[in-house]
């Protein structure tokens, strides 16, 4: 029986990186040596240089008691293995331990919805939420793959963002090229789609079965301006390119329309 137990011992022993583990298992300070010892320490460095010192930090982040209301009230907290409070006390060790960074970015903050109820119950005035906000940004800024996983269902989204300000339009509810996001019943949903929109007697809907709302022109030429020169299309650049082509092949043809 000792013997036993003294194998698994050295199994976990084993899995520690050379450091050992520092936080002798206190809540949310765990983490999988064998996922962090592939991490890029100096890219994790720098993503958490550039949280720490982004405008937004200080108002986001103040020192966290470990209550865990953020974690009571988090909705992801009831369907995945996520917590809020992981990702502040996460974010309050990272710049000792990038590893720690490392975890959160490569899957963990992708389960957040951002709907800041953890900002709204936290004693210390944390926003979790808000932290999520920005290390999210820094993923898609340096192309992380996690970004790019998570993003790609949500690419002809962005596309419309990006181009008319609008999240979503009537003409992307369609039989053809659904998005995974619907879910596995959109297509069966889909087949009567135009059909039951006729029957709405409603004046606003009609006409949208083949186009999206109207976005004047004159505005979408502004928005993709305000992109190029904040950053943003550089930043998605890096994580999809694809829609950043688009985004400039529209914005291209919006200014020829201008100087013709």
């Amino acid at each position: 029986m000792f013997g036993f137990l003294g194998n698994e011992k050295q199994k976990l022993l084993n899995r520690l990186n050379q450091d050992g583990w520092h936080y002798g298992g206190l809540p949310g300070l765990q983490w999988e040596a064998e996922r962090a010892k592939s991490a890029d320490r100096s890219l994790m460095r720098q993503m958490v240089k550039e949280l720490t010192q982004d405008t937004r930090f200080g108002e986001f982040f103040r020192a966290c008691i470990n209550c865990g209301n953020c974690t009571a009230m988090c909705p992801p907290f009831r369907f995945a293995d996520f917590s809020p409070r992981v990702v502040v006390q996460k974010v309050m060790h990272a710049r000792d331990e990038p590893e720690l960074f490392f975890q959160m970015v490569d899957e963990y903050i992708w389960a957040c919805f951002q709907c800041y109820s953890c900002w709204e119950v936290c004693p210390a005035h944390n926003n979790p939420g808000g932290l999520i906000a920005i290390i999210k940004e820094l993923c898609v800024k340096y192309g992380l793959s996690s970004a790019k996983k998570a993003l790609e269902p949500y690419s002809k989204i962005l596309y419309k963002i990006m181009t008319t300000g609008t999240q979503i339009t009537p003409d992307m509810h369609t039989t053809i090229a659904l998005f995974r996001d619907w879910g596995p019943h959109k297509a069966e949903l889909a087949k009567t789609i135009r059909l039951e929109r006729q029957a709405v007697p409603v004046e606003s809907m009609a006409g949208v079965m083949d186009k999206s709302w109207r976005v004047d022109e004159s505005t979408m030429r502004e928005l993709m301006l305000i992109e190029e020169e904040a950053g943003v299309m550089s930043s998605v650049e890096a994580t999809l390119k694809d829609v950043v082509d688009m985004v400039r092949e529209a914005k291209k043809e919006l200014e020829g329309k201008k100087s013709g």
